[in-house]
């Protein structure tokens, strides 16, 4: 960590730095207690203070001291961005005699004395490997620019039903679902992503999506006989709805025990590959209509012989739960004798009828007022039991607004194959950065502004009892019009607004108190940084606005760093 301070601090300026003359000679770290245990970050805590000629990092464990060296790095500044009147010659690099690191860099406005912690122990990037395939190089970059923005998880949605890139011991025809052999993660990949990932103090939870989702099974002769409507069966020459809500269909049959085992084989299998206490088991958007062609399944749900009720009922919703409690029970018994605690998608709970353990991760995608709206009080209310992921579509969904990926080949809903805000609007950064999963403004009324978002007119608690159950948020770059060409700029810097936010969320009690044109310039310094780093970013505005106004509302980036004795930047 040492030496990538190093390196990212002095990225961006003129000379490798040396440390002479007057300025800090000496950096202290002291970890005083032990590294977190089964790479749960509970801690991320720091202390950092500056003098004329040292500065000095307390924290309890590693991953503070990490978080403290990259808040160090933003507090270093290349002497060619300062004012010139404190620049040393016509280069605006500073000679061995300045004040600073060495030549080119200076902490200015010193002493720093600063107490830092998060608001959120859970401050994450969904990224989807299944439906385009990310190579490795791109992950890591990835956890670069995580690193650069305090980020900590990468929940890694491996696979789907359009492929599965990664190789099985298990059932090993599982990799000729990838899209080609140069596609697949092998056990050594993972190791070096999550090894590359723990150095950054950043926590890997994979993600292995079942019941739905699974078309890809098919592809081996043990698992084949267990999914259902395969690449949307009957249907797949005419609609994939209502089948299922994206092709390829396929659900695994949650009725059969021997599905049930087969696929818990799979999933102890990577229980053993990836270290993290939590492991993700999906769960999202079954496959209804794809369940009700199989006689074992009503058999079960309904009794046999009886009459299929309508999908959706209440009756009907309580066969469900019935048969998928059964399935989910026996995965669940897997996770738990590897010693894991599992998160899911909310369908599972509020959906599906569900019951789960109490120390289960419930991961909230709909928005809440969606949510409200949909489900009965005492469902919304269920999820008080459960500790709780934000990744309001509303909010952190990086993928909306590029059109749709379904050609006209019978695949469109309502006859119309392209929407030009498929399947949700355009996130800029201002939506992530003034949202709070505690204090969170919801749509509530009718879209009025033809931008696809109502008016928020009110803010909402969601849930409705106890907010520290709420854990943090993730931002998800689902992958179906995303590859690793475009990855860096659909994720930064729109992902550090998120993190910003949840990261100093209590110096906010109201969401709504959050200004975005102050966070601007910050936003802007950091875009710099990432790009330092070798990512690239998404430009907030034209060089113009750097020394000129921009906006009625904010006074303009006036090219020059601010120097205040507050902290520099939340990131």
């Amino acid at each position: 960590a040492g030496e990538r301070f190093r390196i990212n601090a002095l990225a961006i300026g003129c000379n490798d730095a040396q440390t002479a003359g007057y300025g800090i000679t000496k950096i202290k770290v002291f970890v005083t207690g032990t590294d977190p245990v089964n790479f749960v970050y509970g801690d991320e805590s720091y202390t950092l203070q500056t003098d004329a000629s040292s500065v000095t990092i307390n924290a309890n464990n590693s991953v503070g001291a990490i978080r403290a060296l990259e808040t160090l790095t933003q507090l270093v500044k290349p002497i060619s961005v300062l004012p010139s009147h404190i620049r040393t010659d016509v280069n605006g690099c500073a000679s061995a005699a300045a004040v600073g690191l060495g030549p080119g860099f200076i902490i200015p406005s010193g002493p720093w004395n600063i107490t830092d912690y998060p608001s959120y122990s859970w401050r994450g990037v969904l990224l989807d490997t299944g439906r385009n395939y990310i190579p490795i190089k791109s992950i890591l970059r990835t956890l670069d620019g995580m690193s650069a923005t305090k980020l900590n998880v990468l929940h890694w949605h491996i696979v789907d039903a359009t492929s599965f890139p990664i190789v099985s011991e298990t059932y090993p025809d599982l990799s000729k679902a990838a899209y080609s052999p140069l596609s697949i993660y092998s056990y050594a990949d993972v190791q070096a992503i999550v090894y590359y990932a723990t150095e950054r103090g950043i926590r890997v939870i994979p993600e292995f999506d079942t019941p739905a989702h699974t078309n890809e099974l098919a592809v081996s002769a043990e698992l084949a006989p267990f999914v259902l409507c395969p690449n949307g069966g009957a249907n797949k020459t005419n609609s994939y709805w209502p089948t299922c809500a994206e092709p390829p269909c396929g659900n695994i049959n949650i009725a059969d025990p021997a599905a049930a085992s087969a696929i818990s084989e799979l999933i102890n299998e990577y229980t053993q590959m990836f270290p993290d206490s939590v492991f993700h088991l999906g769960g999202d958007e079954i496959e209804t209509f794809c369940l009700n062609t199989s006689p074992e399944f009503t058999d079960i749900a309904f009794g046999k012989g009886t009459p299929v009720p309508q999908i959706g009922t209440d009756i009907w919703t309580a066969g469900l739960a019935k048969v998928y409690q059964s399935y989910i029970n026996t995965l669940l018994q897997t996770t738990s004798a590897a010693g894991k605690q599992t998160m899911h998608w909310e369908d599972i709970v509020l959906k599906d009828g569900v019951l789960l353990p109490n120390n289960t991760i419930i991961q909230v995608w709909n928005s809440w007022d969606n949510i409200a709206s949909k489900n009965s009080l005492q469902k919304t209310l269920a999820l008080d039991r459960y500790q709780i992921v934000d990744s309001n579509s509303d909010y952190y969904y990086l993928d909306g607004g590029s059109g749709e990926w379904l050609t006209d080949l019978g695949f469109g809903t309502g006859g119309n194959s392209w929407k030009e805000n498929y399947w949700t609007p355009y996130k800029a950064w201002q939506r992530a950065y003034t949202h709070d999963p505690r204090t969170s403004p919801i749509d509530n009324t009718t879209d009025t502004t033809g931008t696809g978002y109502s008016t928020i007119d009110n803010v909402v608690q969601f849930p409705a009892g106890n907010l520290q159950s709420i854990i943090g948020g993730e931002v998800a770059v689902w992958t179906e019009k995303i590859g690793y060409p475009s990855l860096d700029v659909k994720l930064w810097p729109r992902a550090a607004a998120m993190g910003e936010a949840l990261w100093s969320a209590d110096a906010f009690p109201d969401a709504g108190a959050k200004d975005f044109f102050e966070a601007l310039p910050r936003l802007k310094v950091l875009s710099d940084r990432l790009l330092s780093r070798g990512l690239s970013v998404e430009t907030l505005q034209p060089a113009w606005c750097n020394t000129e106004q921009c906006s009625t509302e904010f006074s303009g980036y006036s090219g020059n760093l601010s120097f205040g004795n507050s902290k520099p930047t939340y990131w």
